[in-house]
């Protein structure tokens, strides 16, 4: 049942009656019982709008109250709430019933096939239903509408169709009164009640001799048509009549429609020319004006100018008054409708349609769905972002008054202003949407860490209203990375121009094909002062990156990373002058920090192990062994043979690579061949973990080659036998690939 608020109990009228107030011969079928009144707490005020159910649809108006019907799968409640208290009487189950335009009457259908015989109830008077007998007219008898008290029915015969109204007195007897006035070939018979005591009947057939579809005007009292006239064959479908007026919908060539009235009897006409639209323009008269709309609105996918229920004036034909600014039906009119629909202002809900005290009509809500005709939101969730682990993807989950928008999220970063966003698709026609971030930019560069800002915009698809905006905060975790430099848990190549400038290059972001807009940081200038520079991790155990720098005198200094940054120098020592090689970012020494080695211009292999202490880096030098100096580069890989420490490259003057395990004392298991032909490469950055496997991986650069292929790219595989897959390419077109930095 409809769950409404009523200010007092139901009348008496309501319930029903004892049997004996209707003849016996008028009782219905034990089927039909009596319908069962509701009612609610007093606890609202009496002008307050009742309440009903979201999925609500009208179905019929009379003096008393109105029709509505609540269907969910399969089981449809028709429920009958009056006006005056806001009580709500549930109807006996039923496939489908149907209410007026006019009236209190509500009738009972089984089905949209032939029947002969209707229940009908009276909702002002209560009590049990009447039934109608409509077998005489035969099996071509259809039900069209409730006019007054009597049921509008349509029959087909060999020359043409007939209309009927068929009602049955309080004695039981039943009344029929056959419409007369209209041609015998008429065919294609549509009625509207827009008025009380009139029909709106649009139908095909030939009057003083000529054929062609027209609008006739029934008087309802007399059961006969008065007003009679041609009208374009393009005519709209919608027409309406009023004790007055009757009213039109033509089309013009260019697509537009025109509103045509005109004073009953008369041939003189006005026009109005709509706006281009689409869907079927419904027509109501009220007391001088006449309105017009297209249904659906709420639910629309494109914007029509014609959503809006509008009255146009029939004095000037020029006037025009907002009603609702969408509608899914409008019943009635003359001094009053009601019509199902919306404004931005009170939400969906029930209107009555009448003249206000200016006389210009006015929409009051007499029942509310607690729905926003405007978006509104109900729910949105963002969590906190993680893509620590490869393969993650962040959800982001906005759920909205309904699904016909478009929906957008961005989120930006506040510290660097990059930006990420999507369109978020409707994954359900509950209003819910969806989207998901990997925690990649649109130039594939990673996200850096930290809080970033998202907006969430969904704009109505149908036009009606504004859009809607929500704002908050979120934040990101990338982790750490032992080469990442600028706090995005994605490894950085670490570049010095041939100028003295440093700068870096997401990992990440090399790896992406066809890449234009690079996203490169230029760490600044100076840096020529060193004739080593070693990207060693994390040294002085901040959790971020370091960097250690040799000038030319010797002194080692120490670059903390910050994150995104790199701090102040200071210094670790001078004497470092007489190694020629320079390598760190292994654990050699099992104590979960990188460490440092180096070679002496004799060979010797010297262990600079981590202290974790800013200002003092590293401990006293161990030397591990001679025989170092027929390798001219030194690679430290961190992990790449799976054992439980960090491990060493060694590449010979013949171009041989070969791999030292670790063995997390300090000292290496016996060298093992990877291959040659390793001189090709000027550089051989061990970037750590360059694809999120959990892996270190090798960026290489060639020695000879110019030009945009020149970096290739060495997945790790965690296997001793073979700890690197084959060389990916990577297409460098840029700087990196143009000025010919030296790489580390």
């Amino acid at each position: 049942t409809l769950a409404v608020t009523a200010t007092a109990a139901a009348p008496a009228s309501a319930t029903a009656p004892a049997s004996a107030t209707a003849p016996a011969s008028a009782t219905a079928p034990a089927s039909a019982t009596a319908p069962t009144a509701v009612t609610t707490p007093s606890a609202v005020d009496e002008a307050a709008p009742v309440v009903v159910s979201p999925d609500a649809r009208l179905l019929g108006t009379g003096p008393s109250g109105f029709l509505s019907r609540v269907a969910v799968g399969e089981q449809r409640t028709s429920s009958w709430t009056r006006y005056e208290g806001g009580a709500t009487t549930v109807l006996p189950p039923a496939p489908y019933y149907r209410g007026s335009a006019h009236s209190d009457l509500v009738v009972r259908l089984e089905g949209s096939g032939y029947q002969s015989g209707y229940q009908v109830f009276d909702m002002a008077a209560g009590g049990d239903p009447v039934a109608v007998d409509t077998a005489f007219l035969g099996p071509t008898a259809t039900f069209l509408l409730v006019v007054g008290d009597a049921l509008l029915l349509r029959t087909t015969e060999a020359s043409g169709q007939t209309l009927h109204l068929v009602s049955r007195q309080p004695q039981g007897e039943t009344v029929h009164r056959r419409i007369t006035g209209l041609p015998a070939d008429a065919t294609g018979l549509e009625a509207r009640f827009t008025a009380p005591g009139v029909l709106a009947v649009r139908y095909r057939g030939t009057a003083d001799g000529t054929a062609g579809q027209r609008l006739a005007v029934v008087d309802l009292a007399t059961a006969k048509a008065v007003d009679d006239r041609a009208v374009p064959a393009d005519a709209a479908a919608s027409a309406a009549a009023s004790a007055t007026h009757v009213a039109w919908v033509e089309r013009l060539p260019d697509q537009r429609s025109v509103v045509v009235t005109a004073l009953r009897g008369s041939a003189t006409t006005s026009r109005y020319v709509l706006p281009a639209q689409s869907g079927e323009i419904s027509l109501g008269l009220l007391d001088g004006w006449v309105t017009y709309t297209v249904a659906g609105g709420a639910t629309a996918e494109a914007p029509n100018p014609l959503h809006p229920l509008t009255a146009l004036s029939l004095q000037d034909n020029r006037t025009t008054v907002k009603l609702l600014d969408s509608t899914v039906t409008v019943l009635g009119g003359a001094n009053g409708a009601l019509a199902q629909g919306g404004t931005l202002a009170s939400g969906e809900g029930f209107y009555r349609i009448a003249p206000g005290a200016d006389g210009r009509p006015a929409a009051t809500m007499v029942a509310t769905s607690t729905v926003s005709t405007a978006l509104a939101d109900t729910r949105v969730e963002i969590p906190d972002m993680d893509f620590r682990k490869a393969g993650t993807w962040a959800p982001i989950h906005w759920w909205i008054s309904r699904p016909q928008a478009r929906v957008d999220v961005a989120l930006v970063h506040q510290r660097t202003g990059q930006r990420w966003g999507a369109f978020m698709g409707a994954y359900d026609r509950t209003g819910g949407f969806i989207a998901e971030w990997n925690g990649v930019f649109g130039d594939f560069s990673a996200a850096p860490n930290g809080e970033y800002t998202w907006t969430l915009t969904a704009t109505p698809e149908n036009g009606i209203g504004p859009a809607l905006k929500r704002t908050g905060t979120v934040r990101v975790d990338s982790g750490t990375a032992p080469h990442d430099y600028s706090d995005k848990g994605s490894p950085d190549l670490l570049a010095r121009t041939a100028a003295g400038r440093l700068v870096s290059y997401d990992v990440r972001q090399l790896r992406s094909p066809w890449i234009t807009d690079w996203d490169l940081t230029d760490r600044g200038a100076g840096w020529n002062v060193y004739d080593r520079l070693v990207a060693t991790g994390d040294l002085a155990g901040s959790k971020y990156a370091d960097l250690v720098a040799r000038d030319r005198t010797g002194v080692l200094w120490l670059y903390q990373g910050t994150g995104p940054s790199l701090a102040k120098r200071t210094s670790a020592g001078g004497g470092w002058q007489v190694y020629d090689r320079l390598t760190a970012g292994s654990d050699l020494t099992g104590d979960g920090r990188p460490d440092l080695v180096a070679t002496d211009r004799s060979g010797v292999l010297w262990l600079y192990k981590a202290t974790g202490d800013t200002g003092k880096p590293f401990a006293p030098r161990k030397r591990i062994g001679g025989g170092w100096g027929g390798y001219d580069k030194l690679v430290a890989t961190g992990n790449i043979g799976g054992g439980p420490a960090g491990d060493l490259l060694a590449r010979d003057r013949d171009g041989v690579l070969w791999q030292y395990l670790g063995k997390g004392d300090g000292t290496f298991a016996p060298r093992t061949r990877i291959g040659g032909g390793w001189q090709r490469y000027a550089d051989i950055v061990p970037v750590g973990d360059g694809n999120k496997d959990g892996r270190p991986d090798l960026l290489v650069n060639d020695a000879l080659s110019a030009g945009p292929h020149t970096l290739g790219f060495y997945t790790g595989t965690g296997d001793w036998k073979a700890p690197f897959s084959s060389r990916t390419q990577l297409y460098t077109q840029g700087p990196l690939g143009e000025l010919r930095p030296t790489l580390f």
